[in-house]
């Protein structure tokens, strides 16, 4: 039992899909979760708009963070993880693959446009997203980040 949503957030809905999920455990509103994600492309006509608007990479790669990005690659997939808290997967004898510390979504309405993101408020989520996860920066292995490519979209 719990919240049954589905999000449309462009292409950071799966992260979002995931973070919804981690606070509904979190919450108590519900004991697992499931948080699935999808990228079908169905319409050419939106890739060539994708492609005159500059934010696909000519060469097919994307180089997120990278000075020299470009733009990003289109690709289709799904993804599904279930999750539970900690305890209750040890509890339940879970093969546990990662733990997820923390999570965080935000949007400071004060940029000119959708596609052009703030990279203060960018900053201002991961510093509260390592702060509600107790940990330290610079102990981090591993991040799940999303990025276009381009030098506008990645601040």
């Amino acid at each position: 039992k719990g919240p049954s949503v589905t999000v449309d957030t462009a292409c950071s809905g799966s992260l979002v899909a995931l973070h919804l999920a981690c606070q509904s455990l979190r919450t108590g509103d519900a004991s697992m979760a499931v948080a699935a994600g999808v990228n079908v492309i169905l319409s050419h006509e939106f890739m060539s708009t994708m492609t005159m608007m500059k934010f696909l990479s000519p060469n097919g790669r994307c180089r997120t963070f990278d000075e020299n990005a470009d733009g990003y690659a289109r690709g289709e997939a799904i993804g599904c993880l279930i999750l539970k808290p900690l305890k209750n997967a040890v509890r339940d004898g879970d093969h546990i693959h990662a733990i997820i510390r923390g999570s965080g979504s935000n949007q400071d309405g004060r940029t000119p446009g959708i596609t052009l993101p703030s990279g203060v408020a960018q900053e201002a989520l991961i510093r509260r997203v390592y702060q509600m996860a107790c940990l330290n920066p610079a102990d981090t292995d591993f991040v799940e980040a999303h990025g276009t490519g381009t030098q506008l979209g990645d601040p």
